[in-house]
């Protein structure tokens, strides 16, 4: 093999054959674009299945179970036995509905996923991608404050108070309807009134004691007149009066005969305003919080904080009465933006939101019952085997269960083709350039016709001489293949260092991903190798087979 390999690259490197030589560059050069492009291609391909996998896992547990039919109660005891396995990390219950999702006029159709507070941490990564806010939020304000936002949940006590506080909020960001059908708001009346020409100075008093009633929302009778006191000079309290004052006030100034201080006036009228904004914003403090993704937020205009309605749209087929809380309109509930959250999946951040797990119930009415229960494994690997088990533990019909590469078959599978089927292709850059392997051979086996021929004379093999051929070409091929990979290597290492902008709404990753791995180094190169190592068979075996006298009939 020594003698081959010398002879091979004497022939290679002969400096007489200038054009062979340059038929060997070119050949080389053909090798080292097609591995490169191959290994680039593999790089991102299997950056995309990583990316999905990563995605699809972070939001979703590894193992679902599921009940057929929809009276899913038990799901206490298959969260105990599913805790109970080795290989489990963590176990929750789950409740999800299409439902659409509303902030003013503006509507979205969302999958509302009702989540465990204090167990959604053991089977998802959601409180890694929040970007705004807090995940714990979820929770209203009362039940954070008890046990540090762990309890009162699930207290048949606080429920009342729980669903009082949501009434409110919803009675506080609705305004008030008139016998017309326009509405307009506490303060929106006011300016109305600072808006109305003032009475005369010799007007009577009851007609000042009128309008000042219609001004005081909450104020009731004489008796909260006498606790109200004229302001004057534009002074305001310490702290912001509360709007029953404030609008007493107001009504004091327009009882008295002569006009008042447009300062004061308008002192009063942004303390109303004032003291109105802080009582809605504790009272949507006390409202349930729900998680949306980045893409819905911007999509709605939300914000930490805001209010929102989740809406069953099954409920009233009408929507033009969707953003009317009136008996014809659908079933909704109001809930208070409590995070952001960023999972980097289009289909997740536009689509997702989340809220605690008995708000969902309730709201759905469909009592103490649950979709399914997720399971999180210490190895994603194992999804499969552990599912089978589980399913045999829980007795099997009306339970089964689905892994995480079930569940989501058709796109790792689509995934999988897209990689093989661009693999082939890249791989054809290769075979172009196994044809200049096979035209470098000839060349060469034709101008050693008489190298060819004395060999033989003396004895050679033919085993021999298919070796010197070969082992020329997969030169070639090795050489090629090394200047391959050190360029795809390097352009997958710039890829990742500086990643490129992709459009999530069409490639449902916000960046171009990619992956280094050996794997994909060793399998670019043996393509090449044997590409190239096929190529050099066909002139290795005709240089073996031709006769010495055909080489040294010229001589």
């Amino acid at each position: 093999m020594g003698v081959a390999l010398s002879v091979g690259l004497r022939y290679l490197r002969a400096k007489r054959e200038s054009t062979l030589a340059m038929i060997t560059l070119v050949a080389v050069g053909g090798v080292t674009l097609g591995v490169g492009a191959l290994l680039t291609v593999l790089a991102i391909t299997s950056g995309f299945q990583q990316a999905f996998r990563d995605k699809v896992l972070g939001v979703n547990a590894h193992v679902l179970v599921l009940k057929y039919g929809v009276d899913f109660t038990e799901y206490g005891r298959v969260v105990k036995t599913a805790r109970s396995m080795p290989e489990v990390a963590g176990a929750a219950p789950f409740v999800i509905q299409e439902m659409m999702l509303a902030k003013g006029e503006r509507l979205a159709s969302v999958l509302v996923k009702g989540i465990d507070v204090r167990q959604a941490r053991t089977v998802m990564s959601v409180a890694d991608q929040v970007v705004a806010g807090n995940f714990d939020d979820l929770l209203p304000s009362d039940a954070r404050a008890a046990d540090g936002g762990t309890a009162g949940r699930d207290d048949p006590a606080t429920e009342g108070a729980h669903r009082a506080s949501r009434d409110f909020a919803a009675d506080a960001s609705d305004p008030p309807r008139g016998a017309s059908g326009d509405t307009r708001t506490n303060v929106g009346s006011i300016i109305d009134a600072l808006n109305t020409p003032l009475p005369d100075a010799r007007a009577e008093a009851t007609p000042a004691n009128s309008r000042a009633a219609s001004l005081n929302h909450g104020a009731q009778g004489p008796a909260a007149l006498e606790h109200s006191a004229p302001v004057g000079g534009g002074s305001a309290s310490a702290s912001p009066p509360t709007p029953e004052a404030a609008s007493l006030e107001l009504g004091a100034l327009l009882e008295e005969p002569a006009l008042p201080d447009d300062e004061a006036e308008e002192a009063l009228l942004g303390e109303l305003v004032a003291s109105q904004a802080t009582l809605n914003t504790a009272a949507i403090a006390a409202l349930p919080g729900v998680i949306v993704g980045k893409t819905l937020a911007e999509e709605l205009g939300l914000a930490i904080g805001d209010q929102v309605r989740i809406i069953s749209p099954l409920s009233s087929l009408d929507s033009s009465l969707w953003g009317e809380a009136s008996p014809a309109g659908p079933r909704q509930q109001y809930f208070r933006v409590a995070a952001i959250a960023y999972a980097g999946f289009q289909e997740y951040d536009s689509r997702l939101v989340y809220a605690p797990l008995r708000e969902v119930q309730s709201f759905f009415e469909h009592g103490d019952a649950a979709t399914g229960v997720e399971v999180k494994l210490h190895e994603p690997e194992g999804a499969r085997a552990v599912a089978r088990s589980l399913e045999a533990k829980l007795g099997g019909t009306p339970f089964h269960t689905l892994d995480w590469a079930d569940l989501n078959r058709n796109l790792f599978t689509a995934l999988e083709l897209q990689k093989i089927m661009l693999t082939l292709v890249i791989a054809t850059i290769i075979v172009v350039a196994a044809f200049n392997v096979i035209a470098t051979l000839i060349m060469v086996v034709l101008n050693k016709k008489r190298e060819i021929a004395i060999l033989k004379a003396m004895g050679a093999r033919r085993r021999s001489l298919v070796l010197i051929f070969a082992l020329q070409g997969l030169f070639v091929g090795l050489l090629g293949t090394l200047l391959g990979l050190i360029i795809g290597g390097s352009v997958v290492f710039l890829l990742d260092a500086y990643p490129i902008s992709l459009d999530p709404k069409v490639y449902l990753v916000d960046r171009l991903p990619v992956v280094h791995h050996w794997l994909e180094y060793v399998l670019t190169a043996g393509i090449a190798l044997v590409i190239c190592l096929v190529a050099t068979l066909m002139p290795s075996f005709w240089a073996a087979r031709l006769p010495p006298v055909e080489g040294l009939r010229h001589d």
